[in-house]
Protein backbone atom coordinates (compact mmCIF):
# COMPACT_ATOMS: atom_id res chain seq x y z
CA UNK A 1 0.00 0.00 0.00
CA UNK A 2 2.78 2.43 0.96
CA UNK A 3 4.70 1.71 -2.26
CA UNK A 4 1.64 2.38 -4.42
CA UNK A 5 0.86 5.70 -2.72
CA UNK A 6 4.49 6.87 -2.87
CA UNK A 7 4.69 5.85 -6.56
CA UNK A 8 1.62 7.94 -7.37
CA UNK A 9 3.03 10.90 -5.41
CA UNK A 10 6.38 10.65 -7.21
CA UNK A 11 4.73 10.32 -10.62
CA UNK A 12 2.59 13.39 -9.93
CA UNK A 13 5.59 15.48 -8.84
CA UNK A 14 7.68 14.50 -11.86
CA UNK A 15 5.13 14.42 -14.70
CA UNK A 16 2.61 17.21 -14.07
CA UNK A 17 4.96 20.22 -13.94
CA UNK A 18 6.84 19.04 -17.05
CA UNK A 19 3.78 18.20 -19.11
CA UNK A 20 2.05 21.57 -19.08
CA UNK A 21 2.66 25.29 -18.98
CA UNK A 22 0.70 26.23 -15.92
CA UNK A 23 0.49 28.32 -12.78
CA UNK A 24 1.86 26.94 -9.52
CA UNK A 25 1.01 27.68 -5.89
CA UNK A 26 3.13 26.92 -2.85
CA UNK A 27 1.16 26.99 0.40
CA UNK A 28 2.35 26.86 4.02
CA UNK A 29 -0.45 26.02 6.48
CA UNK A 30 -1.02 25.89 10.17
CA UNK A 31 -4.22 24.77 11.81
CA UNK A 32 -6.13 23.06 14.56
CA UNK A 33 -8.27 19.97 14.66
CA UNK A 34 -11.55 20.59 16.45
CA UNK A 35 -14.02 18.00 17.75
CA UNK A 36 -11.69 15.03 17.15
CA UNK A 37 -12.90 11.54 18.04
CA UNK A 38 -10.81 8.37 18.16
CA UNK A 39 -12.68 5.15 17.39
CA UNK A 40 -11.20 1.73 18.19
CA UNK A 41 -12.86 -1.36 16.73
CA UNK A 42 -13.06 -3.12 20.12
CA UNK A 43 -13.77 -1.87 23.61
CA UNK A 44 -10.58 -0.76 25.30
CA UNK A 45 -9.87 -2.46 28.61
CA UNK A 46 -7.55 -0.48 30.84
CA UNK A 47 -8.14 -1.12 34.58
CA UNK A 48 -7.71 2.47 35.81
CA UNK A 49 -10.00 3.94 33.14
CA UNK A 50 -13.67 3.07 32.64
CA UNK A 51 -14.59 3.19 28.96
CA UNK A 52 -18.26 2.55 28.27
CA UNK A 53 -17.73 3.14 24.59
CA UNK A 54 -15.06 2.50 22.01
CA UNK A 55 -15.16 6.18 20.95
CA UNK A 56 -12.77 8.49 22.81
CA UNK A 57 -12.59 12.27 22.83
CA UNK A 58 -9.30 13.84 21.77
CA UNK A 59 -8.24 17.36 22.76
CA UNK A 60 -7.74 20.14 20.22
CA UNK A 61 -4.62 19.46 18.18
CA UNK A 62 -2.14 21.70 16.38
CA UNK A 63 -1.02 20.98 12.79
CA UNK A 64 1.68 22.32 10.50
CA UNK A 65 2.12 21.49 6.82
CA UNK A 66 2.50 22.53 3.23
CA UNK A 67 1.06 22.00 -0.23
CA UNK A 68 2.14 22.40 -3.83
CA UNK A 69 -0.51 22.90 -6.55
CA UNK A 70 -0.28 23.07 -10.33
CA UNK A 71 -3.17 24.25 -12.51
CA UNK A 72 -3.33 22.20 -15.74
CA UNK A 73 -6.77 23.76 -16.31
CA UNK A 74 -7.56 27.38 -15.58
CA UNK A 75 -9.48 26.93 -12.31
CA UNK A 76 -8.72 23.32 -11.30
CA UNK A 77 -5.60 22.59 -9.29
CA UNK A 78 -3.92 19.25 -8.67
CA UNK A 79 -1.41 18.99 -5.89
CA UNK A 80 0.59 17.24 -3.24
CA UNK A 81 0.62 18.00 0.43
CA UNK A 82 1.63 16.86 3.86
CA UNK A 83 0.98 17.93 7.42
CA UNK A 84 1.88 16.79 10.90
CA UNK A 85 -0.53 16.58 13.83
CA UNK A 86 1.57 17.25 16.91
CA UNK A 87 1.12 15.13 20.05
CA UNK A 88 -2.40 15.64 21.37
CA UNK A 89 -3.99 14.28 24.55
CA UNK A 90 -6.62 11.56 24.43
CA UNK A 91 -9.03 12.80 27.11
CA UNK A 92 -9.18 11.01 30.47
CA UNK A 93 -6.21 8.76 29.62
CA UNK A 94 -3.02 10.84 30.06
CA UNK A 95 -1.96 9.32 26.71
CA UNK A 96 -1.21 11.00 23.37
CA UNK A 97 -1.80 10.59 19.65
CA UNK A 98 0.16 12.11 16.75
CA UNK A 99 0.10 11.59 12.97
CA UNK A 100 1.86 12.60 9.77
CA UNK A 101 -0.15 12.60 6.53
CA UNK A 102 0.94 12.69 2.87
CA UNK A 103 -1.76 13.21 0.25
CA UNK A 104 -2.83 14.03 -3.30
CA UNK A 105 -5.27 16.92 -3.57
CA UNK A 106 -7.78 18.31 -6.04
CA UNK A 107 -8.88 21.92 -5.84
CA UNK A 108 -11.56 23.31 -8.19
CA UNK A 109 -12.14 27.00 -7.52
CA UNK A 110 -14.55 29.75 -8.42
CA UNK A 111 -12.74 33.01 -9.15
CA UNK A 112 -14.59 36.07 -7.85
CA UNK A 113 -14.44 39.64 -9.11
CA UNK A 114 -14.67 40.91 -5.53
CA UNK A 115 -11.56 42.82 -4.40
CA UNK A 116 -11.69 41.35 -0.88
CA UNK A 117 -11.79 37.63 -1.79
CA UNK A 118 -10.01 36.28 -4.89
CA UNK A 119 -11.67 32.85 -5.00
CA UNK A 120 -13.75 30.24 -3.21
CA UNK A 121 -12.75 26.60 -3.61
CA UNK A 122 -13.55 23.01 -2.74
CA UNK A 123 -10.63 20.81 -1.75
CA UNK A 124 -10.39 17.03 -1.64
CA UNK A 125 -7.43 15.12 -0.21
CA UNK A 126 -6.58 11.41 -0.32
CA UNK A 127 -3.40 9.79 0.93
CA UNK A 128 -1.31 7.97 3.49
CA UNK A 129 -1.32 8.43 7.26
CA UNK A 130 1.35 7.35 9.74
CA UNK A 131 0.36 7.55 13.41
CA UNK A 132 1.54 6.91 16.97
CA UNK A 133 -1.18 6.06 19.51
CA UNK A 134 0.35 5.82 22.98
CA UNK A 135 -2.93 4.61 24.54
CA UNK A 136 -2.41 1.20 22.94
CA UNK A 137 1.39 1.49 22.78
CA UNK A 138 1.39 1.49 18.97
CA UNK A 139 3.76 3.48 16.79
CA UNK A 140 4.32 3.73 13.04
CA UNK A 141 0.74 2.71 12.24
CA UNK A 142 -0.02 2.85 8.51
CA UNK A 143 -3.36 3.82 7.13
CA UNK A 144 -5.59 5.96 4.97
CA UNK A 145 -6.10 9.71 5.22
CA UNK A 146 -9.01 11.57 3.56
CA UNK A 147 -10.16 15.19 3.73
CA UNK A 148 -12.94 17.20 2.10
CA UNK A 149 -13.66 20.87 2.64
CA UNK A 150 -14.09 24.43 1.43
CA UNK A 151 -11.86 27.46 1.54
CA UNK A 152 -11.23 31.01 0.40
CA UNK A 153 -8.20 32.75 -1.07
CA UNK A 154 -7.68 36.44 -0.42
CA UNK A 155 -4.45 37.59 -2.10
CA UNK A 156 -1.81 35.58 -0.20
CA UNK A 157 -4.11 34.33 2.62
CA UNK A 158 -5.81 30.92 2.66
CA UNK A 159 -8.62 30.03 5.09
CA UNK A 160 -10.21 26.59 4.93
CA UNK A 161 -12.41 24.16 6.83
CA UNK A 162 -12.18 20.42 6.19
CA UNK A 163 -13.76 17.24 7.47
CA UNK A 164 -10.89 14.76 7.84
CA UNK A 165 -10.87 11.01 8.38
CA UNK A 166 -7.97 8.73 9.35
CA UNK A 167 -8.08 4.91 9.38
CA UNK A 168 -5.15 2.79 10.62
CA UNK A 169 -4.46 -0.92 10.74
CA UNK A 170 -3.18 -1.94 14.18
CA UNK A 171 -1.37 -5.27 13.81
CA UNK A 172 -0.79 -7.70 16.69
CA UNK A 173 -2.45 -5.61 19.39
CA UNK A 174 -4.59 -6.83 22.29
CA UNK A 175 -6.79 -3.73 22.27
CA UNK A 176 -7.86 -3.22 18.67
CA UNK A 177 -7.30 -4.29 15.06
CA UNK A 178 -8.29 -0.98 13.49
CA UNK A 179 -8.36 2.59 14.69
CA UNK A 180 -9.90 5.64 13.10
CA UNK A 181 -10.18 9.32 13.88
CA UNK A 182 -12.46 11.93 12.41
CA UNK A 183 -12.18 15.68 12.94
CA UNK A 184 -13.05 19.15 11.77
CA UNK A 185 -9.79 20.73 10.58
CA UNK A 186 -9.42 24.55 10.48
CA UNK A 187 -6.46 25.95 8.52
CA UNK A 188 -4.83 29.31 7.92
CA UNK A 189 -2.21 29.49 5.21
CA UNK A 190 0.18 31.63 3.26
CA UNK A 191 0.13 31.25 -0.56
CA UNK A 192 2.97 32.07 -2.94
CA UNK A 193 2.11 31.86 -6.67
CA UNK A 194 4.38 31.68 -9.72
Amino acid sequence: MKKIIFSILLLTVCVLPVSAKMNMDFIAKTGIIASPYLDMDRNISIPEIDFNSRILDVDLGFTLGGEFFVYPWQNIGLGLGCFHLFKTDIENTAQKISATNFYLAGKPKLVLENKEIDSVYIIGQLGYSNADIKLIDASGLSGLYMGLGVGIEAKWLIVEVLYTYYNWLIPDNDFAGHGSMYTIHLNLGFKYSI
